[in-house]
């Protein structure tokens, strides 16, 4: 009998489908907090600069503080790691939305949460991602990880869209409350998970020799090294056009907070789609081609968008930017996870935690001042440009292996 593969072989997970499901209930109520986060902050400061020093703030926590997430995510159980995670998280949206209910929100405010969140998610991703092979075999792991991003970005369908619809009703604090409480769900899930206990394995080393070690393997890999670089460089010039949606939302189509939701949300539909194509696919041995044309097309997407004022096709090219996103993402992903031994994953994917996660809001500060100064449609331009021009060169012409991983 053939083994079943795709998304009917990981609803048979149970540990997974927990994991799926509590995730994509906390995910909803992030994105409602982040739609809703960026109009406040947008109507408080009138300013993309202050818009994009929101998601700035939150790189420095991630660029400091994710290898060392990686290191405990190799030393500690990480249900406890993802507890502990996720209640800071809990709490930040808590005293956002008191603030903001109190009438005493400033942007600044809004700042220090960011930052205090990103430092737990600088815990939290590595032992998120590292915590997936645990739960799905190898050969299920690509679509586990694409359904992850559904999870994700499922999510981000009727998140932004909803945000549209409670702002008028409950208030932006309502909106930042409903995020609060929707960590309730990943709390049961890790609770009903059945995992077996945590083997300590008897280690001598120190925090920094473990830290220093998954360093040293990544240097010395030429193709974990270039899939990392090519991470950092997207994330950085590419990526965080999500955060500037507001922007063209209400500059460009000249439309309100609800247009902004629709707008959000269109990324994620591309997404939805793409990544139900892949989970359902059988296991794709092209993995390195499927990465370098994903890579290639996402910020030729992207330049299209820029230039688009009408809010129809730009919510086409919006679907179809988000699709090639998040195909790259989970590709990568995917090739870093397969590439790397046990021992080493968190260490690993904290790397890649550290550019995926932290480099997009390290760059939405430089890419806020552009919009001041070049206009949305130019500096988006620009930063997908370099994006487009270093995938080619790592992936094309300096290391040419990472066509032929499977």
């Amino acid at each position: 009998m053939a083994e079943e593969r795709g998304i009917l072989a990981l609803l048979r997970h149970r540990n997974y489908m927990l994991y799926w499901f509590g995730f994509l209930i906390s995910n909803a109520g992030a994105w409602i907090q982040s739609v809703a986060q960026s109009w406040l902050v947008y109507e408080l400061s009138d300013s993309a600069a202050w818009l994009g020093t929101v998601g700035f703030v939150r790189a420095f926590p991630l660029i400091l503080l994710s290898l060392i997430g990686g290191t405990v995510a190799d030393r500690m159980p990480k249900r406890r790691i993802l507890y502990v995670t996720q209640s800071v998280q809990m709490l930040s949206a808590t005293i956002l939305g008191t603030l903001t209910l109190l009438g005493r929100i400033q942007v600044w405010h809004v700042v220090l949460l960011s930052a205090i969140s990103a430092c737990a998610l600088a815990f939290d991703q590595p032992a998120r991602q590292s915590l997936v092979p645990q739960l799905v075999p190898r050969s299920h792991l690509h679509a586990a990880i694409s359904f992850n991003s559904i999870a994700f970005n499922g999510a981000a369908l009727f998140g932004p869209s909803l945000t549209g619809v409670l702002v008028p009703l409950i208030g932006f604090a309502g909106c930042f409350y409903v995020n609060a409480i929707s960590f309730v769900a990943v709390f049961i899930a890790l609770a009903l998970m059945e995992m077996p206990p945590h083997v300590a394995g008897g280690r001598r080393t120190s925090m920094l020799q473990d830290l220093m070690a998954g360093l040293s393997f990544i240097r010395r890999n030429p193709v974990i090294l270039a899939l990392i670089s090519m991470a950092a460089v997207t994330s950085f010039f590419a990526r965080p056009y999500q955060q500037f949606i507001t922007v063209f939302a209400r500059d460009v189509v000249h439309g309100d907070v609800g247009t902004a939701g629709i707008m959000q949300a269109a990324p994620a539909l591309g997404t939805v789609i793409f990544m139900l194509a892949i989970a359902s696919a059988p296991n794709i041995q092209w993995k390195g081609k499927l990465l370098l044309g994903a890579g290639i097309l996402f910020p030729t997407a992207l330049i299209a968008f820029a230039w688009s004022t009408r809010l129809y096709l730009s919510l086409a090219l919006l679907v179809l930017v988000g699709g090639l996103n998040m195909t790259w993402q989970t590709t990568l992903n995917t090739l870093l996870q397969t590439n790397v031994r046990d021992e080493m994953r968190g260490r690993v994917m904290s790397a890649y935690t550290m550019t995926a996660l932290a480099f997009m809001p390290l760059g939405q500060g430089p890419m806020g001042v552009a919009f001041d100064y070049l206009g949305p449609s130019r500096a988006l331009t620009v930063n997908a440009l370099i994006a487009l021009t270093w995938t080619v060169y790592i992936g094309l012409i300096r290391v040419k292996e990472i066509r032929t991983l499977p």
